[in-house]
């Protein structure tokens, strides 16, 4: 099998995966649950992107005064951008996703009476 396939004509590496039974599984106590948060990682990641290419674009567009579908998909970040999109990305990740790793221990029920 040929390990090396090609996307926009560029060598990837991958290896394709193994199906395992995780589509059964439930990590969250309810499947619901484990689709909401499949959903609001997968929006991240697009979000992310987005926020990348748009990023891509402004460093083209003062570059050449231009940009292409092309010129985007063909940008190689400089050491330094990696840094800055790195560090960008990781504040992204922790201002929504920082969230799910409070405290709810002493969370109630939408309709309970508060204690006052």
């Amino acid at each position: 099998m040929d390990s090396e396939s090609h996307i926009n004509g560029r060598p990837t590496y991958g290896t394709a995966a193994i199906k395992a039974e995780t589509d059964a599984a439930v990590f969250m106590g309810n499947p619901h649950i484990d689709n909401l948060i499949t959903i609001v990682i997968a929006l991240g990641a697009e979000i992310w992107e987005s926020r990348q290419r748009m990023l891509i674009m402004e460093r083209l567009l003062e570059k050449h005064g231009r940009v292409t579908e092309e010129m985007i998909e063909q940008y190689v970040a400089s050491d330094e951008e990696a840094d800055l999109w790195e560090a960008k990305k990781a504040a992204m990740t922790e201002r929504v996703y920082s969230v799910l790793a409070r405290d709810t221990s002493g969370a109630k029920p939408f309709n309970s009476p508060f204690p006052y």
